[in-house]
């Protein structure tokens, strides 16, 4: 069995009626208790004319009698001080003794606090409502006190008028409120939707205006330009990964089809050469699709579930000792800069990875004395590799960090660059970034990993 369709408004329809549901819900509550406030005042006000000539009353009974209440009760009646009101004295038997009612109404009870009823006070034709409070006094006599209370009702009759009122202005407020709310909304969506179809259609370099006076449009703008512009790099990054790809593969493969065409057709020796040749261009490519991956799952936040707690002191020292000898072969030296004990929560693999790379540029491309440090400045511990060979220019710096970035004086030397990328994906694995500085002369590469990397969300 199926259910009956559901009625799907257009949205600028329900954008009104939720505005006008927000007037209401908002309206209504004050206005109930404005009606509430005033209909409390005005009683309150009632009551103090009816206590006011109960003592006055009953002061004149205390001091002499039934005749003094009945002067006390024409002198009430006579100043006003009931506002227009009614009262009456009866004996035990109920015959009346002063006032201005010509009877004791048949179901009033006695005594009473307030009762509401309509009554004729002598004179008058015309029926009024009262608020009347009934007193049975210590001789068996029982007196009726009202005011009236028709400016409550009257006053009760405008606020309702108001509250209606009110609500029929918050219907045009609301849907107009709704109309205006709409408009913006589908001028901020008009905007995206422009952005987003540009950069559906290949233009990056479009970003949404970040307008200042809306602070969240302008948070959200922000967060969507910088997703943006990491898009924008990714692509970049996936561009130049294929071009590069491509352009390093080429080679060896060209290399590898040669020396394999080669073997084909020489004697065993050569077919040997060809071999170990076509083994060496293997291991190449091997070495740089693993670096690729690694750098790709590393900006993935892959490795967030391999931390631990170890010791970059001691990891510094187990990479010099490792590359030393290998600077030693080139004419220069290397040496620690870093405190006895740094303790540090992180991925160990990526990080020894990451300055090993650093530390094999410095003795490919670097010269002169080259140190290896550590040190803890607060939010942040940074380590760098530093050496005093040529450098690199700084207006070459963000380029040399990009993947595949190979300088033009590096391309005689065996290498994927990769090196540098994969560095800065570890850095900011760990919550930092690299930097690359200026040694006067030489290359210091700094790596900034945040003390607590370990609480940080994945990338």
């Amino acid at each position: 069995m199926t259910g009956l369709p559901r009625l799907r408004l257009p949205a600028p329809i329900r954008v009104a009626l939720i505005s006008l549901a927000f007037g209401v819900v908002i309206t209504l509550p004050v206005l109930l208790f404005v009606y509430h406030q005033t209909d409390s005042l005005f009683e309150q006000r009632i009551h103090d004319r009816l206590d006011d000539a109960e003592r006055s009353a009953m002061a004149a009974y205390s001091a002499s009698g039934p005749t003094a209440l009945a002067g006390s009760i024409q002198q009430i009646l006579r100043t006003g001080q009931l506002r227009g009101g009614v009262a009456l004295l009866v004996d035990q038997r109920g015959r009346k003794i002063a006032g201005n009612l010509s009877g004791w109404p048949p179901v009033l009870p006695t005594p009473s606090q307030w009762n509401e009823f309509r009554l004729y006070p002598e004179g008058q034709v015309r029926a009024e409502l009262f608020a009347i409070r009934t007193i049975a006094l210590p001789g068996g006599e029982r007196l009726l006190l009202g005011t009236t209370i028709d400016e409550r009702e009257r006053m009760r009759a405008a606020l309702v008028e108001a509250l209606l009122g009110a609500l029929l202005l918050a219907i045009p407020l609301g849907l107009f409120g709704g109309w205006v709310i709409l408009k913006i909304a589908e001028r901020r969506a008009r905007a995206i939707g422009n952005v987003a179809a540009r950069i559906a259609g290949g233009d990056f370099s479009h970003r949404l205006e970040e307008e200042t006076g809306a602070e969240e449009f302008a948070m959200l703008a922000a967060a969507i330009n910088a997703m943006l512009e990491r898009i924008e790099e990714l692509v970049e990054q996936l561009r130049l990964v294929t071009d590069s790809l491509a352009h390093d593969l080429r080679s060896p493969l060209t290399r590898m089809r040669a020396n394999i065409e080669r073997a084909a057709s020489t004697d065993r020796e050569r077919q040997q050469q060809a071999m170990e040749a076509v083994s060496l261009d293997i291991d190449r490519m091997l070495r740089l699709i693993s670096a690729t991956l690694e750098i790709s799952s590393t900006e993935a936040g892959v490795g967030k579930q391999h931390f631990e707690d170890f010791d970059l002191a001691a990891l510094l020292r187990d990479i010099c000792e490792i590359y030393n000898p290998l600077a030693e072969d080139g004419g220069m030296q290397m040496t620690i800069e870093a405190p006895a004990n740094l303790d540090y929560t992180g991925n160990r693999q990526s990080i020894g990875r990451a300055v090993a790379n650093l530390a094999d540029n410095a003795v490919k491309y670097g010269g002169g004395e080259i140190t290896l440090g550590a040190a803890d400045r607060g939010e942040f511990i940074e380590l760098w590799v530093a050496d005093r060979g040529p450098g690199i220019a700084p207006d070459l710096h963000e380029r040399a960090l990009g993947k595949y970035r190979r300088l033009e004086e590096s391309r005689t030397t065996e290498g994927s660059g990769l090196g540098l990328a994969l560095a800065r994906a570890v850095a900011r694995l760990h919550g930092g970034d690299i930097e690359l500085q200026d040694n006067a002369p030489g290359l210091r590469v700094v790596l900034r990993l945040r003390r607590d990397a370990a609480n940080l969300s994945p990338l």
